[in-house]
């Protein structure tokens, strides 16, 4: 019987948490080719510095070609060993014959395993910026198209005062322009990992921050001038910012879950014929990507929360600490991956529902422009006045059925204030948006 480890590997549900793109990027392939692209640089910035024999460079470079190892192997004595690099050294020692010598020299296996998991980790944010790029995009284009369009604003659950479609796709887009500047910043900050044992670089003496410095540079890695191993707080940067980016993505997407509510209807997740339908309702019309969003999420949630515990290492070196990395930073890559290519198909693909949208903006006969009457009538009686004036007609409507509008044209002391027609212009949500548009115009002007 065949099954799966994890979700992301299942072959009839993997699609929902993972893209084939990022599970590549920490794919054990790739692990084992960013292993031994370190160790080839190694040799190389070694023989530069004369620190090993003229022409090993070349021997164990091609002994770190990938295709001359097999990985169902590889585990094997991985295993047998309870070591996840000492197999690997063996065997490009055995590739490199009498170089073999010269290979991992001066290193320790966390200075090979980290500098690999930092070349992965820019594999992994390069695919996540362009997919906010993509996911922003698809926002800019959302707060363009609609703009000036009005709909209810709510807050607590309830119509609040009107703003208008555009404003809130405009404000995902600067809020998915903040993650995408961060992972930019993020991609420029990774270090190469080489000091040694305990930090120390003992092995080389004074040519081990000569090394140190090659190879990143070798590597494109930056110099960080001294160990990381038990300094993991970059790490956990990462890891919670993915897990910030994945969070945007779930309220982008509970956000249409709650708009595609029978009792709403303004958005609808856009879908091919025969999706998001029910097994035995034929009604339904399931918003099924926004939902594995949310729950991509949530997932993504508790990844922070190990990588901080992770961060807990006790003295120069602790494998327990270190090697809960291994499971946390390729899931939380994997997930967050996968919510942010899903959230830019969701918003890229919602539909508008324009005539729902405008008959919901009056589903309260007019109580979602009542703060605008009262800041109106607060420039002539006072806001305190003015909000238990309108908090009075509005329970008096309440009480009798009619509407805000029949409320204030009946009441005399709104009409010694006010016209009917004043009231009417008031009434207009179109006429009670704010500063939406101005921003909404602002935010793609900086964002295009």
């Amino acid at each position: 019987m065949t099954g799966f480890a994890h979700a992301q590997d299942s072959r009839l549900l993997g699609h929902l948490f993972s893209t084939d793109a990022m599970k590549n990027v920490f794919s054990d392939t790739a692990t084992l080719q960013s292993w031994l692209k370190v160790e080839a640089a190694l040799a190389a910035v070694q023989c530069r510095l004369k620190l090993i024999p003229e022409g090993a460079d070349d021997i164990i470079g091609a002994a770190c070609a990938p295709d001359r190892y097999d990985l169902e192997q590889l585990g094997v004595q991985i295993a047998a060993a309870s070591h996840p690099l000492t197999p690997v050294i063996a065997a490009i020692e055995a590739n490199a014959g009498n170089s073999g010598q010269y290979v991992h020299f001066g290193a320790t296996t966390q200075d090979v395993m980290d500098s690999g998991l930092m070349l992965q980790a820019r594999a992994g944010l390069q695919l996540l910026v362009e997919a906010h790029q993509k996911l922003l995009g698809a926002c800019v284009l959302q707060a363009k198209t609609w703009r000036a369009l009005p709909m209810a604003g709510r807050t607590h659950g309830q119509h609040a005062v009107p703003i208008t479609l555009g404003l809130k796709f405009a404000l995902l887009a600067s809020e998915i322009k903040r993650h995408l500047d961060r992972l930019r910043e993020l991609s420029a900050m990774l270090p190469v990992q080489f000091a040694g044992a305990a930090g120390t670089l003992a092995t080389l003496g004074p040519a081990g921050e000569r090394v140190r410095e090659a190879l990143a540079q070798a590597l494109g890695l930056i110099d960080p001038r001294e160990s990381w191993h038990t300094g993991r707080d970059l790490v956990a940067h990462i890891t919670g910012q993915l897990a910030i980016s994945a969070a945007t993505c779930g309220k982008i997407a509970n956000e249409v879950v709650n708009l595609q509510r029978s009792e709403i209807g303004e958005l609808a997740e856009g879908a091919a014929p025969g999706t998001g339908g029910s097994s035995t309702m034929p009604q339904k019309r399931n918003p099924m990507l926004a939902q594995n969003i949310v729950a991509l999420s949530r997932l993504m949630a508790g990844r922070p929360a190990l990588a901080l515990d992770a961060m807990m290492h006790e003295h120069e070196r602790d494998m327990a600490a270190w090697t809960m990395e291994w499971a946390v930073v390729p899931e939380s890559f994997i997930y967050a991956h996968a919510a942010v290519e899903q959230c830019a198909q969701l918003v890229a693909g919602l539909q508008v529902d324009e005539k729902r949208i405008a008959q919901n903006l009056q589903v309260s006969g007019g109580l979602i422009c009542a703060e605008a009457v009262m800041m109106d009538l607060a420039g002539d009686i006072g806001r305190s006045q003015a909000h238990h004036l309108i908090a009075d007609l509005i329970s008096q409507a309440r009480d009798s059925g009619v509407s805000f509008s029949v409320a204030l044209n009946e009441d005399a002391r709104i009409s010694e204030l006010r016209s009917p027609a004043q009231i009417a212009t008031l009434l207009d949500p179109a006429n009670y948006t704010g500063d939406a548009i101005q921003t909404v115009d602002r935010i793609v002007r900086e964002l295009e």
